[in-house]
């Protein structure tokens, strides 16, 4: 089990090292600041102790929230982190009516895909060339 909460600025460096180990193109530390202070933004950490397992942006508007980015490291994967930090968020959006769910996701990225699915997303379409490092295209999903 991991302790879910609200990432603070003072932990953004963890995130960025975090980014910087999962994704080919990290966001730098002011992009995560500037999404972290946004009024609509939700930023949910995986810890284990003292160590950043993982974490999910979102960003919503009225009643439908983005799913930007979720990443689990990669000595934490299949642990749970990642079906942990969505049923925090699905918690976050009930206080905050908020009902409906999008994200995008790479469609070679079949371990994410098969999550979604376990936790209720659909697909609902194709952002064709999406994603560059290397270029693909993004399955757009749902719940509602």
């Amino acid at each position: 089990m991991f302790t879910i909460r609200p990432l603070t600025e003072e932990e953004i460096p963890a995130v960025q090292a975090l980014e910087a180990l999962c994704f080919p193109d990290p966001w730098s530390a002011k992009g995560l600041r500037d999404t972290l202070r946004e009024d609509c933004s939700c930023f949910l950490g995986a810890w284990n102790g003292e160590t950043l397992c993982g974490y999910l942006n979102a960003t919503w508007v009225l009643d439908e929230i983005n799913v930007n980015r979720i990443c689990t490291h990669p000595a934490f994967r299949r642990q749970g982190a990642a079906g942990q930090l969505f049923s925090a968020l699905d918690e976050f959006c009930k206080k905050k009516g908020i009902t409906r769910f999008f994200l995008e996701v790479r469609e070679s990225n079949l371990a994410a895909l098969a999550l979604y699915q376990k936790i209720g997303f659909e697909e609902c379409g194709v952002r064709k060339n999406f994603y560059d490092f290397p270029k693909e295209n993004a399955v757009i999903m749902w719940k509602y």
